[in-house]
C-alpha cells in the first residue's frame, strides 16, 4: 500500500510539473513615442507661407538642440532596463542631419536610435534591432545656412538576451500605408512593422505602427487616419495566430470622438469594433492619460517649450485572442532639477503582458 501511495505521489507531481512546463511564458509588449523634440509647427508655417520658410526651419533646428534628446533618450532607458519588455515599438525615432545642400545633408546632428541603444547597453539591458522603417526623409533650407534633414522612423526592438528555441522572430516586414496625408501638395506618408513572435510553441502576430495625426480645418487627415486603420484590420483578417497591434494611432481611447484634444477621432472604436480588446480598457487603472506630457512649438519662441497635464490616451496595445495579464504606463520623469527637460517624452510608453 506505501508503494502505491509513493507512487501515485509521483505520479501526480509529475503530470504537475508538466501541466505547468505546458505554459508559456507571458509576453512583455511595450509601445513608446521618443519625440522628434518637436512637432515641426514652425517649418510647417514656412511651408504653408504664414512665415519665411528658412526662419521656420531655422526655429525648428533651434528646438531641437534646446530638447536635449540624448539625455532624454537615457531617461527612457532607465525606465525600461527596469521594465525588461521582451519587444518596443518605437514612434518618431528621428535622424537630425545637416550639410550644405539637401542631397548633402548627412552630418548627423542626434540619431535618437543610436542615443537609446547606447543607453541601454550602458544600463545593462541590451536591445536588438528587428526593424526600421523610415517613413519620412526631408531636407530644409535654414536661415543660418545649409539645410536641416528631419529623418522620421519606427523602429522595432528586441531584447538581447532571447534567443531561440524558446523565443525567437520571423516574417519581418516594414510597410507605407496606401493612404497618404499631403500637406500643401507635401506627401507625409506613415507606416507599420509586422513580425511573427515565437514563444516555445505558441506564436502571435505583432504591428507596431505610427497612424497619421489629425491636422486642425482639415477633415481629410482624420480621412487618411481611418483609412490607414482599415488597411491595418485588412492585413491581418485571415490571421491564424492571436494579433497584438500597438502604437501611437493618434486616435483618443477615452472619449473618442466626444473629446476635447485634436485626437477625437473614431479610429480607436473602429479597432475595438473588429474584434481587438483595448488592453488599458481591460486591465489599466484609471484613465490611462499619455500625451502630453509638456508642449512644443511654443510661440513667439524662446521658450520653445511649455507645460501640460495629459488628457488623451492616445498610445494603445491592442490584441485578439490573447489573456490581457497587466497593463501599464511607463513614465521617465527626469530628477528632481528645475532643468529641461522633464520627461523623456512628450508622451508615456505603455506595456502589456499578454498570456497565450
Amino acid at each position: 500500500m506505501i508503494r502505491k501511495l509513493l507512487f501515485l505521489a509521483i505520479l501526480l507531481i509529475a503530470i504537475s510539473t508538466s501541466s505547468v512546463a505546458a505554459v508559456p511564458a507571458p509576453i512583455t509588449i511595450m509601445t513608446q513615442n521618443m519625440d522628434a523634440g518637436t512637432d515641426l509647427t514652425y517649418a510647417v508655417y514656412g511651408l504653408l507661407g504664414y512665415i519665411d520658410l528658412p526662419t521656420g526651419v531655422e526655429l525648428t533646428y533651434q528646438e531641437i538642440q534646446a530638447t536635449n534628446i540624448p539625455r532624454r533618450a537615457a531617461m527612457l532607458a532607465a525606465q525600461v532596463a527596469k521594465k525588461q519588455p521582451q519587444l518596443i515599438g518605437l514612434q518618431e525615432v528621428t535622424l537630425w542631419r545637416t550639410g550644405a545642400t539637401a542631397e548633402t545633408a548627412t552630418n548627423v546632428v542626434v540619431d535618437q536610435l543610436d542615443c537609446l541603444l547606447r543607453a541601454l547597453a550602458a544600463d545593462g539591458v541590451p536591445y536588438d534591432i528587428v526593424a526600421v522603417n523610415r517613413v519620412t526623409d526631408l531636407a530644409l533650407p535654414k536661415a543660418s545656412g545649409g539645410f536641416l534633414r528631419f529623418t522620421d522612423q519606427d523602429v522595432l526592438l528586441v531584447r538581447s538576451d532571447l534567443h531561440a528555441p524558446a523565443f525567437h522572430l520571423s516574417d519581418v516586414h516594414s510597410e507605407i500605408f496606401d493612404s497618404v496625408y499631403s500637406l500643401g501638395g507635401l506627401q507625409v506618408p506613415s507606416g507599420w512593422i509586422s513580425v511573427m513572435v515565437h514563444s516555445e510553441n505558441r506564436h502571435l502576430r505583432l504591428i507596431t505602427t505610427h497612424l497619421q495625426s489629425p491636422v486642425e480645418g482639415d477633415p481629410t487627415a482624420n480621412t487618411v487616419q481611418v483609412a490607414q486603420a482599415q488597411q491595418l484590420l485588412d492585413e491581418v483578417r485571415n490571421s491564424t495566430v492571436p494579433v497584438v497591434i500597438s502604437g501611437d494611432f493618434n486616435s483618443d481611447a477615452i472619449l473618442g470622438v466626444n473629446g476635447p484634444g485634436p485626437d477625437n477621432t473614431s479610429t480607436a472604436a473602429l479597432i475595438q469594433a473588429a474584434g481587438y480588446v483595448d488592453t488599458w480598457s481591460l486591465a489599466g487603472y484609471g484613465p490611462g492619460q499619455t500625451w502630453p506630457f509638456y508642449l512644443q512649438d511654443q510661440f513667439p519662441p524662446p521658450p520653445f517649450f511649455g507645460t501640460s497635464l495629459p488628457y488623451e490616451r492616445i498610445d494603445l496595445i491592442f490584441s485578439q485572442g490573447l489573456h490581457v495579464v497587466a497593463v501599464e504606463r511607463i513614465l521617465a520623469p527626469g530628477p528632481s532639477t528645475k532643468s529641461w527637460p522633464y520627461f523623456a517624452s512628450d508622451h508615456a510608453g505603455v506595456m502589456a503582458t499578454l498570456q497565450f
